[in-house]
This record gives structure tokens, sequence and C-alpha cells, in this order.
């Protein structure tokens, strides 16, 4: 019964990824999922490596994989509902939630503009580190710690714990959806635990 139990709430669970993913990233299509529930998901996003944009297709290739030919994927859809996460720059990063005949773009999220420092509050300097690796630094926040970042099914979660919070293992640690607005080689605007974040990117050294 238990194995029977589990497997209907992972098909529970990827059912309300794919329609949060279908709604364009409404606020009232957020879920809230434990660590342990989003670790079962499947993430059924390609990551590539943007090769050529050609008229409203991008021709991609999966990262670490030089030997597979390229693949096509329309694109203009998404453009037009505004799922299209940064810009199309050839040889950058994406993180791309085909449609289910894999022929067109529902959500592409450009992973390589993503990474990087990003600073929200310039005087008190405040904000957030992407990591390759998926580690979340936080930057002399206050209320709470970023620990990861992880991209699902074209959906952004953040990992995290209260300031307060001693945690030893990811198990202990929050996650929530963070709703990406706007997203470019310098700006990131995210909507996280109903705050705005309006980040900008930091190239080199603060001086205090």
């Amino acid at each position: 019964m238990n194995t029977k139990r589990n497997v209907l709430t992972t098909i529970l669970i990827s059912s309300l990824l794919v329609l949060c993913s279908c709604s364009g990233g409404k606020k009232d299509s957020k879920i809230n999922l434990t660590v342990e529930e989003l670790d079962e998901v499947v993430d059924e996003a390609e990551l590539v490596v943007l090769q050529e944009v050609d008229g409203d297709s991008v021709i991609v290739r999966l990262c670490n994989n030089e030997l597979e030919h390229p693949k096509a994927y329309s694109y203009s859809e998404a453009e037009a509902e505004d799922q299209i996460k940064g810009t199309l720059t050839e040889g950058d990063t994406l993180s791309i939630f085909p449609d289910s005949k894999g022929k067109k773009v529902k959500i592409c999220i450009n992973v390589s503009e993503l990474r990087g420092k990003w600073y929200y509050d310039m005087q008190q300097h405040r904000g957030m580190a992407f990591e390759t690796t998926g580690g979340l630094s936080s930057i002399n926040t206050d209320r709470i710690s970023f620990r990861e970042w992880k991209l699902l099914n074209g959906k952004l979660f953040l990992y995290y714990v209260d300031m307060q919070q001693e945690a030893s293992s990811k198990q202990e640690y929050e996650v929530e959806e963070a709703e990406i607005l706007t997203l470019s080689a310098e700006e990131l605007q995210l909507n996280f635990l109903d705050s705005l974040y309006t980040c900008k990117r930091q190239h080199g050294l603060i001086m205090l």
C-alpha cells in the first residue's frame, strides 16, 4: 500500500508541475513542495547549448554531448507568452522545457545569465550568488539564508533556511518556487516569498 501511495503521490506532483508550467507563471498556480517531494519529480527540461537562432527556431545541442546532432525548437509561441527568460545568446547554456511533441519551447531559461553574483540592495550590500554547481549563497542577507537553487520543468526553486535555523542536512531546508519576471546579462527580477527582488549584476568588488 505504501508503494502504491508513493507512486500516486509522484504522479500527482508531476501533474501539478506540468499544470503550473502551462499557466504562464501566474501566482495562483504556485504550489508548495517539500524537499523530499521535489526530489521525486522527474525533470523533463533539457540543458542545452544554443548554437544558432534561425528565424523562429533555436538550434541547440545537449550539454556535454558534442557528437549528438543539433536539435531545433520553435520558440515564437513561448516568446509571445513571455516564457523566454533571458536573451537568446549563441554559446549560452539554456534550460528548455519542450512541449509534449518535442517540437516547441514552452519555457526557456538562460542558465548562463542566471549564474553569478546579484545584488538587490546596494546600500546594504545584500544579494545572492547562483553557483554553477547548484549552490546558492547569501550575501549579507537579513531574514533568510539561501542554500541551493534548482531548475525543474521550467520553474526555478530556491532552497533556504531562516537565519535563526540550524540545518545540518538538505532535508531540513525550506523550498519555494521563485518566479522569474526579468532576466538578462545585467538584470534579474524575482518574485520570492511574496517579495520582489530587483537585482543588478555585480562583476567586481564592492567598495565599502
